[in-house]
């Protein structure tokens, strides 16, 4: 009898396991498909930091932000355009037609199209995400091959894995990690390094990378993220040879709060 009980009780667990798991879970759609209206406003804030670091070298820091308005003008399917309105700090501000297409995967400034490489930005994009099983619970995950270099890693391979999900609100965590060798899109080749307050050009050679990070999306728009990566490369300079060193850049990105989602 105290067998048959146990089995009954175990059954009756995983049971209940299994619909608490079911009602946990919805289309990926729910989660990762924007569903814009037109007029509708939202604003990022955004930072992006380059750190080269040699022995016996001063640090090479690079940073930026700013901030981005994109305006609703357009809706046709997974097609949005926006009015958009672009400030990174110390430049002049710019202006114009912008547009996200076929769930992300392309982005338009002002007509020009081409794949959208960017780490982040308002929308999720297939391109680096990847097209997730139809139904997501926490716990799920998925592999991305990524073809070509984007802005914050090369052509290789990531793994998404969900961390966190509310079912209500619509809202989505993903982890992504992954590894890959080359250059990024629109990498440096070249830096100067200074060394006791001489400057020297220097050629740069990348390492295998590995990046990783948290993003939030509420309906397919991105409300937080963070991404890391970090290498070892190899300066390169006709008088001094070759240098080891590495590498690090991150990205942090936020729906402002005047956003809306």
């Amino acid at each position: 009898m105290r067998a048959a009980f146990n089995v009954s009780l175990l059954v009756l667990t995983s049971s209940l396991t299994l619909q608490s798991v079911a009602a946990r879970e919805l289309p990926a759609d729910a989660y990762l498909k924007a569903q814009l209206q037109i007029g509708q406003s939202f604003t990022n804030v955004f930072s992006r930091t380059i750190a080269f670091r040699a022995p016996g070298w001063d640090d090479l820091v690079s940073r930026i932000s700013g901030t981005g308005v994109y305006t609703v003008t357009e809706v046709a399917g997974d097609r949005f355009l926006f009015d958009g309105k672009f400030l990174y700090d110390g430049r002049p501000e710019s202006k114009g037609k912008t547009e996200s297409r076929d769930h992300g995967r392309t982005t338009c400034w002002e007509g020009q199209c081409s794949t959208a490489t960017d780490a982040s930005g308002l929308l999720y994009n297939a391109a680096l995400w990847g097209e997730p099983a139809s139904r997501l619970h926490q716990g799920s995950s998925w592999t991305v091959d990524l073809k070509e270099p984007w802005e914050l890693g090369p052509a290789g391979r990531q793994k998404v894995l969900v961390v966190f999900v509310d079912p209500v609100e619509h809202v989505i965590t993903l982890k992504r990690e992954g590894t890959g060798t080359g250059y990024f899109a629109s990498d440096k080749k070249q830096v100067k390094l200074t060394r006791d307050g001489k400057a020297y050009t220097m050629e740069i050679t990348p390492g295998p990378s590995h990046w990783a990070g948290y993003t939030t999306f509420r309906a397919g728009i991105v409300i937080s993220d963070e991404l890391l990566v970090e290498r070892p490369v190899t300066f390169t300079n006709s008088e001094l040879g070759a240098i080891d060193g590495t590498e690090r850049q991150y990205i942090l990105l936020n729906l402002a709060p005047n956003g809306e989602v």
